[in-house]
């Protein structure tokens, strides 16, 4: 489940009026970064025989490509285009796995990055400063939302990780963080993605009935919810590609021969869209209980009402079908299981 930068809002003015003076940012080093209608990124990367830096709009879960140039013969590069709203983006250097990413609005920004993709220095407005270190904290699992939501009830840098990391929250201390985020925010749209997906989330709460949603066996033939009545139902949201998801089939497997005797029946639902990647994992997991695919993906029905953000995500449904409890760790259902 990757790296990021922000820089502050654009201002609009009258045609009429008398033309301004740039804004300007202030840094904690007291550089200046100028805020005008587009946006410059001035960099340099480790220098490598035929590179080149790409340039994608991370949006819905992919990166779009926007643009690309060569590194000189010393490594540098510079970017320079319109962002029409503030969004995250992220640098890649072609043969490489790292990517840099950046909350990208019109400003002009230089960084230097270091030979694993990270940033050697970034010099950005008071919010990219900001970016960046919530990013960093992120990466060493130290960022407390609720903590920086309470000192910087404004910050759009702290947008896109509460919407990122959302499904890590229970509903009621998410519902409260979002409350607590100032009025000013509500058309970040960041702030409209995590929105609709509370609102998913608030339809999915423990004592509320699943929702019946498209699914699918290897053969295209339908499965329904409803087939698993009568027995308590784990549901597992997986896909083949998920690092943390292969991780988790082994205790998958072991609570399936624990409780499979015991009124409990297992449905892995999957969001991959390579059936055969996604076959050669059920058979290498040994994961011999009962397969869905949510077809789709992350754009499935499935995962649009089961509010998915993150997987492996699990449900535990009781005999009727109703919710009893949901969890990003499988382990955690274990205690409703026994009963």
């Amino acid at each position: 489940m990757n790296r990021f930068f922000i820089i502050g809002w654009g201002l609009l003015l009258g045609a009429c009026q008398q033309a301004p003076k740039e804004k300007v940012a202030s840094l904690p080093e007291g550089e200046q970064v100028s805020l005008s209608d587009h946006y410059v990124i001035e960099g340099k990367a480790p220098v490598r025989e035929g590179a080149r830096v790409f340039l994608y709009e991370y949006k819905n879960r992919s990166y779009l490509p926007v643009d690309s140039t060569a590194l000189d013969e010393q490594g540098y590069f510079r970017f320079e285009g319109k962002a029409e709203t503030p969004y995250i983006y992220a640098l890649r250097l072609n043969g490489t796995g790292g990517r840099a990413h950046l909350y990208l609005e019109n400003t002009h920004i230089s960084l230097e990055l270091n030979p694993d993709w990270n940033f050697n220095y970034l010099h950005a407005s008071e919010q990219g400063q900001l970016f960046e270190r919530y990013n960093r904290m992120a990466a060493h699992d130290m960022l407390d939302l609720p903590k920086e939501i309470k000192e910087a009830p404004d910050s759009p840098a702290l947008a896109y990780f509460l919407a990122r990391r959302a499904s890590l929250y229970e509903y009621p201390e998410l519902l409260q963080m979002r409350k607590a985020l100032d009025p000013s925010l509500n058309t970040n749209p960041y702030i409209q993605e995590l929105d609709a997906f509370i609102d998913h989330l608030s339809k999915i709460q423990p004592g509320m009935e699943a929702p019946q949603v498209d699914l699918q066996d290897a053969q295209g033939r339908k499965i329904s919810l409803r087939d698993f009545r009568g027995k308590k139902l784990l549901i597992d949201f997986w896909a083949s590609w998920c690092p943390d998801c292969r991780q988790a089939s082994p205790k998958l497997v072991q609570l399936y021969k624990t409780y499979k005797n015991k009124g409990v029946e297992f449905l892995s639902i999957s969001l991959d869209d390579n059936l055969d990647q996604w076959q050669k994992a059920i058979k290498k997991d040994q994961l011999t209980w009962s397969q869905a695919l949510a077809k789709g993906a992350w754009k499935s029905d499935a995962a649009t009402t089961y509010a998915l953000r993150w997987i492996p995500t699990s449900f535990l449904l009781d005999e009727r079908g109703f919710i009893i409890a949901r969890s990003i760790h499988v382990e955690d259902l274990e205690k409703e299981m026994k009963k």
